[in-house]
């Protein structure tokens, strides 16, 4: 499958590139998150920004962040992020904070989008219009904001893409599972390992941003704590460095650092009950407390072999429910969409045809 990632020019996350600008160039330009990053690493995907349509389902981001104004968020159309008056930019990665998006956007009518097989929009980038004109093309869109327009897909649109990654796979275009972070199991091992030219240091425990942890409770092993980075690439750097992840107390989350931290080399610990992504944690990489932890890890430390047995196995469900599921709901949508396409359409049955020539007749009939 050809894919093409597309967002808008007002969208206050992800890439601020231009379109084949390579793995680790795209992402490092992320304005916050990973997120699709796989993408570009498994299936050498096209990255494209489009300038904002006037057009309702272009504007349906408007409402998805009402913390923000949405000429605010325009400013992104024109001026870098360290420019903007946008709350919290001092959160964003500040190797983007210099990026403009008017330098890489082009106008959605102005795509050749036949020469891609999957379009996946974050929100609604390309106008239904546009849509209409590709029927060959599997249209998805990927919200923003996991809890808006998933009920069924809108806009012309052929999928909704949930956010989920629960191991199922659809049949057919519909609301379809796909995590926002796809990203294969050894993904950010390997960018990394490339960008910094030498193997993991494999040491340290790095502590979720949202966790509530007493440092003193990790102190027994040993280990350096690491926190969250602003700079993506730093953060990344840290990522594949560290030897363990741990998630514990704070508020839950949906998973998506999880998967960054197993697929840049990490293995995980956390409570099942405050991630989405529980799927990917087997029963061992299960903690309560920061002494749960701090127990687990002296335990593995001894024990190099289970240590390794526990990150394949997280590294399996990576592969099975972030990449493998995802994407063989895209082929089946997409191969269902086209069947569709290729079949003639139902005849029409004779009273039916004899009704609508009876309409016909009597509307062109001049008035009494």
């Amino acid at each position: 499958m050809k894919i093409a990632l597309v967002k808008q020019d007002v969208f206050q996350d992800l890439y601020v590139a231009p379109n084949r600008a390579g793995p680790a160039a795209t992402l490092f330009s992320s304005l916050f998150r990973v997120g699709p990053a796989g993408l570009f690493t498994l299936l050498d995907a096209d990255f494209l920004i489009v300038r904002e349509a006037p057009v309702a389902e272009c504007r349906v981001w408007e409402r998805e962040l009402p913390w923000i104004a949405p000429t605010a968020l325009r400013q992104l159309r024109d001026r870098p992020l360290a420019a903007t008056d946008l709350p919290d930019k001092d959160r964003y990665n500040p190797a983007a904070a210099v990026l403009r998006h008017a330098d890489f956007a082009v106008d959605a009518a102005a795509v050749d989008w036949s020469a891609y097989d999957v379009v996946v929009s974050l929100n609604v980038a390309v106008p239904s219009a546009v849509v209409a004109r590709h029927p060959r093309v599997l249209w998805c869109y990927l919200p923003g904001e996991a809890q808006n327009h998933l009920d069924f897909p809108r806009f012309g649109y052929d999928v909704a893409l949930n956010q989920l990654a629960r191991g199922g796979v659809a049949a057919a275009p519909g609301v379809l599972d796909f995590p926002y972070t796809f990203l294969g199991p050894r993904c950010l091992e390997n960018l990394m390992a490339a960008e910094l030219a030498r193997p993991p240091l494999r040491a340290g425990i790095f502590v979720e941003i949202n966790s509530a942890v007493d440092p003193a409770a990790l102190a027994a092993t040993g280990h350096p704590l690491l926190s969250h980075r602003r700079e993506v690439r730093a953060n990344l750097a840290a990522l594949y460095d560290t030897k363990y992840f741990v998630k514990c107390g704070g508020r839950g989350v949906r998973g998506n650092s999880l998967v960054e931290a197993i697929s840049a080399g990490a293995l995980v610990l956390a409570p099942p009950t405050l991630v989405h992504h529980a799927q990917l944690l087997p029963r061992e990489t299960w903690i309560d407390s920061p002494a749960d932890a701090a127990a687990v890890i002296l335990r593995l430390d001894r024990d190099p072999a289970a240590h390794a047995r526990l990150l394949a196995v997280q590294r399996e469900r990576v592969q099975s429910f972030i990449v493998d599921a995802p994407l063989r709901s895209l082929e089946n949508a997409l191969r269902a969409k086209r069947a569709a396409l290729a079949s003639p359409p139902p005849p029409v049955p004779l009273a039916r045809r004899l009704a609508r020539r009876l309409r016909r007749a009597l509307s062109s009939r001049p008035p009494a």
